[in-house]
């Protein structure tokens, strides 16, 4: 077993959706072999006053977007779970015991 972390940049606006819980879900390439179960490093891109924050989120579904929409391969909807650092924390903890 293995416990995947994806860190990835984000725009501050999408984040601060993330925070308030606007926001459940991220469309991104499927670069990465995103599944379900893995965690998402959230790191906000840019120059503004929200450079730097951070967040970890559980990608909880991947819906492949072209079985939604044809020609759009490659292409994922994550649905995720945000987490405080300490419920990253035990997130992380009980799946690595999950493994012994």
């Amino acid at each position: 077993m293995e416990l995947t972390i994806h860190k990835i940049k984000i725009a501050p606006e999408y984040f601060v959706s993330i925070v308030e819980g606007r926001k459940k879900a991220e469309l991104r390439k499927n670069d990465r072999n995103y599944k379900s179960g893995d965690l998402l490093w959230l790191s906000v891109l840019g120059q503004g006053e929200l450079a730097g924050e951070e967040l970890m989120a559980v990608i909880t579904h991947v819906l492949p977007v072209s079985e939604i929409i044809e020609g759009c391969e490659g292409w994922v909807i994550l649905s995720i779970d945000p987490k405080s650092p300490q419920m990253a924390s035990e997130f992380i903890i009980e799946r690595v015991q999950s493994w012994q």
